[in-house]
């Protein structure tokens, strides 16, 4: 799918708030509201927009404590990391699972309600078992930005 000035003008505003009205969405992108609507389900169909989702403040909701975690495999390309890829993505408390490049296999990032929660999500899967060879934590000490926007440019 090829995106036209239309289309990211309308993906950024729904990176903006998914909320806004249809007809609201049209009048800032200049077309009418059944077009932005045919556009948004082009869109999804196409799977430029994955999902629809709300952004929970981690404070508000008891898991302040956010832990970026680097960690490096036992075995890399091997169904123990496929395996491990799959615990990351169905576990509550990951928040985001990275492979990435360099000296560790992946980063995660991890919601907490406190030091001993983290400590029980460690020793729980950050094991030999699940093909762990060593990880690093570093604690968020402050969110100066937090999001998934992707910015578009737009003629």
């Amino acid at each position: 799918m090829t995106l036209d000035n239309i289309d990211k003008k309308i993906l950024n505003l729904l990176q903006d708030d998914a909320t806004l009205p249809l007809k609201t969405i049209a009048e800032q992108v200049g077309t009418s509201p059944a077009t932005a609507q045919r556009r948004i389900l082009a869109l999804s169909t196409e799977k430029v927009i994955e999902k629809t989702v709300a952004i929970v403040n981690p404070i508000k909701v008891a898991k302040p404590l956010l832990v970026m975690v680097f960690v490096k495999m036992v075995q890399s390309n091997s169904p123990m990391q496929h395996r491990f890829e799959r615990l990351m993505a169905a576990h509550p408390k990951v928040m985001s699972c990275y492979e990435i490049s360099g000296d560790d296999d992946f980063v995660l990032i991890v919601a907490n309600q406190d030091m001993q929660d983290y400590h029980r999500f460690v020793r729980q899967m950050l094991t030999y078992e699940n093909n762990v060879a060593n990880f690093n934590s570093q604690f968020v000490m402050n969110s100066v930005k937090s999001g998934h926007k992707i910015s578009l440019d737009t003629e």
